[in-house]
């Protein structure tokens, strides 16, 4: 272990997180910045040298913004300047059509409907995005690409929809229960309470701008636990996120933010503690350290050098990943099968589950 501030790190795991680093920098600069250095798809290949990393659409970023996960917003914020060319599918929206109260709306809702996450990579002559990874079911994207762009109608919509309005597939959704209800406890929430909630959120970012993605990510759980409702980290922390990407005027970009759980397990992995500290301060030091090394913030790395790296190490594909490929379960390359050999590294990347 190498000591680095605060820090023990692995020094195996960090090379492999550099190589894994490498190739995804690679990826991202091809697909989603330009390709400036006008390599062909063949040279591409060659230097990734990772067929899980090259056919497998989610080992492919080093920023936030560019994850599948964030497609919808990055289609809607950019339009026709989007990187990935989904704004094209949105010809009758303009950013300006929604104000800011709209979009922070529009991104706490996302989140809480688990529409982002899916796997499912984009397929067919045309490549439109509906239902694949980034885009999953979401009933405002129905509103707005109808022209409807205001909360109330959206709402409105909302509640006179008999068929799914969310996208559960590879997420878990939020658990509500309401008295005398044995179902549709989701739409309730979001029906009666999720336009006051969010405007609450809304008031207290803007009369402290600057706060921490953590900050917004408490002040909401205290909110939601004083009206009797369990805790949203995950979804409160994406959205704020969000909010950090797309508000930097209102939040701090550079702020420590809650780590999810393969996150966490993967930082776990690389660090270890050298000093008392406590679990928050540990991940974030942690996460800092990434931060700096790769070029990013921490809202950026925590998913894509610590929440993607443990399903990369893992080999993970989705059945739709496989099924685009033609049936081809891949795997990666990473430098730890020469290290540790592939015993030793399957062993390991088992208990990353």
């Amino acid at each position: 272990m190498k000591k680095i501030g605060n820090l023990l790190i692995d020094e195996d795991i960090l090379l492999a997180m550099d190589d894994y680093g490498r190739k995804t920098d690679l990826l991202q600069e091809f697909y989603f910045e330009g390709n400036k250095k006008n390599i062909s798809l063949e040279e591409l290949k060659l230097k990734v040298n990772d067929d899980l990393a090259f056919y497998v659409p989610i080992y492919d970023v080093t920023h936030r913004r560019y994850a599948a996960f964030s497609s919808l917003l990055e289609a809607l914020w950019h339009g026709d300047k989007d990187v990935k060319g989904n704004g094209k599918f949105f010809t009758n929206f303009k950013r300006f059509n929604l104000g800011q109260l709209e979009w922070v709306y529009l991104f706490y809702a996302f989140r809480l409907c688990g529409s982002g996450i899916n796997y499912k990579p984009k397929s067919g002559m045309f490549q439109e995005p509906w239902g694949t990874h980034g885009f999953g079911n979401f009933w405002i994207i129905d509103q707005i690409r109808q022209g409807v762009f205001n909360i109330e109608d959206w709402l409105k919509a909302l509640e006179d929809r008999d068929i799914p309005f969310t996208n559960n597939k590879g997420y878990l959704l939020p658990q509500f229960t309401f008295e005398g209800m044995n179902k549709g406890h989701l739409k309730n929430f979001i029906l009666r309470y999720s336009f006051n909630f969010v405007n609450q959120l809304l008031m207290y970012i803007t009369r402290n701008p600057g706060l921490s993605i953590y900050e917004i990510t408490d002040y909401g759980n205290d909110w939601l636990m004083e009206r009797g409702f369990k805790r949203q980290n995950f979804i409160l922390t994406a959205f704020a996120m969000d909010l950090a990407e797309y508000y930097p005027n209102l939040i701090n970009r550079k702020s420590k933010v809650y780590a999810g759980t393969n996150a966490t397990k993967c930082i776990k992995q690389l660090f270890k503690k050298d000093k008392k500290m406590s679990e928050f301060d540990f991940i974030n030091e942690a996460l800092g350290f990434l931060a700096n090394r790769y070029g990013a913030e921490r809202y950026d790395v925590e998913d894509s050098r610590a929440c993607d790296p443990v399903r990369y190490f893992q080999e993970y594909q989705s059945k739709d990943h496989i099924a685009k490929n033609g049936g081809k379960v891949y795997k990666n390359n990473t430098i730890l099968k020469q290290i540790w050999g592939e015993e030793k590294y399957y062993e390991w990347a088992s208990k990353l589950k």
